[in-house]
């Protein structure tokens, strides 16, 4: 399984160092095909085939995540199954997926700290900006390194090649512990209305306009309401004079 929400196998393996680019990049041409690319890491001893599997499995449990926890707009499915371009070399039983991937869901509800890997914008506080000129070391520095208020959980995921969990897990600890933060939104300004759930913006409203406002009603003032109307005398005399319409 792969989702745009969560980093794919390809991305964990050349984010994280791996594998490097030349190295991908060799393999790609040395005419392996989809469904073989595994096995030619494999071959070429750029990856161990236990570690394949298992970085086969994180990504696919990461693309179950976000889709459970994300939005669908759309989805494809792909035959056989075997045209994979790097597939788990043993296989992952759909059952065990989607039981492990509720029971994530499951434990990200249930963080202290109210979080959402794909909308929630991630800040430093000042004690995260002393840590990392003071003991903040490895992944957690990495983390904090990226926090710079519109990154959420799936990018820093994608800018480390770590598994989209992992990452939410330890931004959550780096929340309790103080070092980071959930950027605020920006609000409209007073006057402003907001976008609508659709995010397509409010129609222009046209003017309102005020009763007189013109100054028309001095020039041609209004007839009264009551009364019937009658002829000025100018147009009686007119019509009533020789040769006049009658």
């Amino acid at each position: 399984m792969a989702s745009p929400g969560a980093p794919g196998v390809e991305t964990l393996l050349l984010r994280s160092g791996r594998v490097s680019e030349a190295d991908w990049t060799s393999v790609i041409r040395s005419g392996a095909g989809d469904g073989r690319i595994g096995g030619e890491l494999v071959a070429r001893e750029l990856v161990g085939s236990a570690e394949l599997h298992l970085m086969c499995m994180m990504a696919a449990l990461d693309g179950a995540l976000a889709v459970g926890m994300g939005r669908i707009d759309g989805f494809t499915v792909e035959h056989p199954s075997d045209s994979c371009r790097l597939a788990a070399p043993e296989g992952i039983e759909p059952e065990w997926l989607v039981h492990e991937a509720r029971r994530r869901i499951r434990v990200l509800g249930a963080l202290n700290h109210s979080l959402s890997p794909f909308r929630s914008r991630l800040a430093l506080t000042n004690a995260g900006s002393a840590q990392l000129n003071g003991p903040a070391t490895g992944e957690r520095r990495e983390i904090l390194l990226r926090a710079n208020g519109r990154r959420s959980v799936r990018d820093i995921a994608f800018l480390l090649g770590r598994s989209l969990y992992a990452v939410a897990v330890e931004v959550s600890r780096l929340i309790g512990e103080g070092l980071m933060e959930t950027a605020a939104t920006d609000r409209p300004r007073t006057g402003d209305r907001p976008y609508p759930v659709d995010g397509r913006p409010p129609r222009a409203e046209l003017p309102h306009r005020l009763p007189g406002a013109s100054g028309i009603n001095t020039v041609l003032p209004l007839r009264p309401v009551g009364g019937h109307w009658r002829p000025p005398p100018a147009l009686v005399a007119k019509y009533l004079a020789p040769g006049g319409h009658k």
